[in-house]
């Protein structure tokens, strides 16, 4: 699966593919989310087209951010449709990764 992504400064920004992310695409998404990671520290997930994630899908998240932070870089996410935003705030994912409302507000983030 190759990933939608953009770069702003030392920031990757990629957008999530599809509506769901759970235990019959994660693969394909870690698949093509491992370059990225491997060219960057910090990195911005745009969850805009999400409508449902599994708990597969959040172990990834998780993963994802342990692996950036021992680069000295972090994971944000921005963009939220409700569903996905209630869930991550539900479970305390906001305090982990903050959720901001647009893209450059989430890159701003990491200047802080």
């Amino acid at each position: 699966m190759s990933l939608e992504f953009e770069k702003s400064g030392d920031v990757a920004v990629v957008v999530l593919p599809g509506e769901t992310l759970q235990a019959s695409n994660v693969n394909l998404f870690k698949q093509g989310l491992e370059p990225i990671l491997t060219e960057n520290a910090k990195l911005v997930f745009d969850m805009s087209h999400l409508r449902f994630i599994d708990s597969t899908g959040y172990g990834l998240f998780i993963s994802t951010l342990k692996r950036l932070q021992k680069k000295g870089g972090g994971l944000k996410t921005c963009c939220f449709t409700a569903p996905v935003e209630n869930l991550f705030t539900l479970m305390g994912f906001d305090k982990l990764f903050g959720i901001f409302k647009s893209r450059e507000d989430a890159i701003r983030a990491f200047k802080k």
